[in-house]
């Protein structure tokens, strides 16, 4: 073969080689992403219930503006909430991106929670409950819906005003607890004292110990503590806080049965005491059954919103109608 029709055969392999190619394989974490041209057409793949799309890059830039930055004010914007409800959520989606390659996560979820209730947001893993309590936290953005808590039209906060608004609105209870190390469980609890800016909302955190039979770990590291009890201390930094919602991601999910029923106890008296709106996280049936709603997802959509007499672990102190 003569040099030149050396040359030749390698630029037909260079050629060849450019051909664009999709993995079909179920892990879509590994779908690699795809050079499109202008004239191309996206496309959708299902895998497992979830729908992948490859975008075309007009599409990919209208997702990654809606992901990730806030929406152009409308006059939407000073919406607020309904009748006696603190949270409302209407046809929201969610997409991740990857590249050029969308997973859509939320498809269209709707629901409201009126102020004062205890929700679940109940499904298994990968059903979207975590990506949802983030939205509703303030935590992250929907591609497209409307998300109104206490008041306040979400996707059209800019970052600042996120932080802020999850300051004044919103408390965290975390499944790995996050005491700060270095810190009592005194000085932790006061951290979440320090958020509340509203100093006619401060609680007497001393009391806190002594209310949730915690004076024994009072001045305890987080080192010197079971794991039980640093969930507990964690749920009253929360309640220092005094927000008028708390969020919690599977709280009882590091924790054995016994210490877990204690948690849950510690969360109705805290909605019972302060009328506190509490969201929950679970996939546990049992975790379920303390909720006055069960918003069950499967698979980025709701299957069911369950209203209910909640299981009360605590003595009532009243028996007053819910409303429906």
């Amino acid at each position: 073969m003569s040099q030149e029709e050396i040359k030749k055969s390698t630029k037909k392999t260079k050629k060849t080689s450019k051909s664009k190619k999709i993995s079909t394989t179920k892990d879509i974490n590994v779908l690699n992403p795809i050079e499109l041209q202008k004239h191309d057409k996206p496309f959708e793949i299902e895998d497992d219930g979830l729908t992948v799309k490859v975008l075309d890059p007009n599409t990919l830039k209208k997702y990654k503006l809606a992901n990730n930055k806030p929406r152009k004010k409308d006059g939407l914007e000073k919406e607020v909430n309904t009748e006696d409800y603190i949270v409302e959520v209407e046809d929201v989606k969610k997409t991740y991106l990857s590249g050029n390659v969308a997973t859509e996560v939320l498809k269209g979820v709707s629901f409201k929670i009126r102020r004062g209730e205890i929700a679940i947001l109940y499904g298994k893993s990968g059903s979207g409950k975590s990506t949802l309590l983030n939205i509703i936290s303030a935590l992250d953005r929907p591609t497209s819906g409307k998300v109104i808590v206490n008041n306040v039209n979400l996707p059209y906060l800019s970052d600042s005003k996120q932080t802020y608004f999850r300051r004044d609105n919103i408390s965290f209870i975390f499944q790995d607890y996050n005491l700060l190390q270095n810190l009592n469980s005194y000085d932790n609890v006061e951290t979440g004292s320090y958020l509340q800016k509203d100093k006619s909302k401060h609680l007497n955190i001393k009391k806190l110990f002594k209310d949730f039979d915690l004076e024994e770990c009072m001045y305890k590291y987080a080192s010197q503590m079971s794991g039980g009890q640093q969930q507990r201390v964690s749920i009253l930094r929360a309640i220092a806080k005094n927000s008028d919602i708390l969020v919690a991601d599977e709280p009882t999910g590091a924790l054995d049965e016994k210490t877990g029923q204690i948690v849950l106890k510690i969360l109705q008296e805290i909605n019972q005491k302060y009328g506190t709106t509490i969201i929950i996280v679970s996939h546990d049936p049992d975790v379920a059954l303390m909720a006055d709603k069960v918003i069950y997802l499967e698979l980025g959509q709701i299957k069911d919103i369950i209203l209910q007499d909640r299981k009360w672990l605590i003595e009532k102190e009243s028996n007053s109608a819910r409303k429906e």
